[in-house]
Order: C-alpha cells, then sequence, then structure tokens
C-alpha cells in the first residue's frame, strides 16, 4: 500500500496525474466578404495574434476562415470575441460555425 501511495505522489508531483491532454481543434468561420470594408488580412491578423491559435487560413471566394487552435490555450468563443473586440462582429456570418477535430498534419 505504501508503494501505491509513493506512486500517486510522484505522478503528482511531476504534473502527470490529472493533466490535460491538449487537442488540435479546427473551426470555421463564415464571415461576409461582401462589405466593402471587409479585408481578409485582418481576420487573419487578429486571429494569428490570439493565444493557441497554429494557423489561419482565409477562403475568400467561400467566405469564411478556417482557423486551427490548441484548445487548452483557446476556444471558438474565444476567437469570434477577439473579432468582435476590433470591430469584425458585424462581418460574421450568418451560417452556423463548424467545429472539429483538426485534420491530421500531412508529412
Amino acid at each position: 500500500m505504501k508503494a501505491l501511495r509513493m506512486a500517486i505522489a510522484a505522478l503528482a508531483l511531476t504534473g502527470v496525474a490529472g493533466a490535460a491532454i491538449a487537442a488540435q481543434r479546427q473551426v470555421t468561420i463564415p464571415i461576409d466578404f461582401t462589405c466593402p470594408v471587409s479585408d481578409p488580412q485582418l481576420f487573419e491578423f487578429v486571429l494569428k495574434r490570439q493565444p493557441g491559435v497554429l494557423s489561419v487560413e482565409v477562403f475568400f471566394d467561400e467566405q469564411w476562415v478556417v482557423v486551427i487552435y490548441d484548445d487548452l490555450l483557446t476556444d471558438q468563443q474565444e476567437l469570434i470575441d477577439a473579432l468582435i473586440d476590433v470591430g469584425l462582429g458585424e462581418m460574421l456570418g450568418s451560417d452556423p460555425i463548424t467545429e472539429g477535430p483538426a485534420p491530421e498534419a500531412k508529412p
């Protein structure tokens, strides 16, 4: 029993016990790029500055932005809030936002 308690204590000290596991997530945010002042680079700039964002890809013709992020550092709502905070909330599209696991990286 003492060995079990020591093993649990060692795991706790090393941070393994109860540690959250990061996962890469992907969110597709619809954007209304028909507004005359909409600048796809602005969306990219704002989103890339958020903690945990790994990549941002803007699809102007399809009118959406795809963001891959670390779910321990940010989430979908924080990304949306960042856009709203800089005045881009009015350009968010009305289509639903889709989220899921990020695709596997290609070798």
